[in-house]
Formats: structure tokens, C-alpha cells, sequence
């Protein structure tokens, strides 16, 4: 299975309740969870909705895998 912040397979995930999207079920591996990712998309789907403003900490301090959030993927 592959877990939904990496997406690297994993042998064992865990169900875990988004921080930024209240409602979505995520299931993550334990080192995502220890360091307190939250996947990419969850995070610009979370700021489109919100407002940049809301997943602002989560950019800044890269809390998430892959390639850098831009503004546009926010406001898109």
C-alpha cells in the first residue's frame, strides 16, 4: 500500500484524520505521521478553500513531500 503523504509503499499505514480538511481520512505511514505531514494535495486543496493563509505554516516549514507549492496551485 502507499502511503497517501510520501506515497512510498509501506507494509503497515495508519488511518489518520487530516489536520487541514476536517472530514478527510488519510492513511499514512508512521514516519509521516512522526514528522507531521499532511500529503500535498490535502494542503493546496486545503488553502483553495481556506485561504493561504491557513496552510501557511505548512508551506513555510515544508511539512509535506514533493516538489514546492507554488501561489498559483493555491489561488488556481
Amino acid at each position: 500500500m502507499l502511503c497517501y503523504s510520501c506515497g512510498k509503499q509501506k507494509n503497515e499505514l495508519h488511518p489518520k484524520k487530516s489536520v487541514i480538511m476536517d472530514g478527510v481520512q488519510l492513511f499514512m505511514c508512521q514516519v509521516c505521521i512522526d514528522l507531521k505531514h499532511e500529503p500535498r494535495w490535502v494542503i493546496i486543496l486545503g488553502g483553495r478553500q481556506k485561504g493561504p493563509e491557513s496552510v501557511r505554516e505548512y508551506i513555510i516549514k515544508r511539512l509535506y513531500t514533493g516538489k514546492t507549492i507554488s501561489a498559483e496551485e493555491l489561488i488556481a
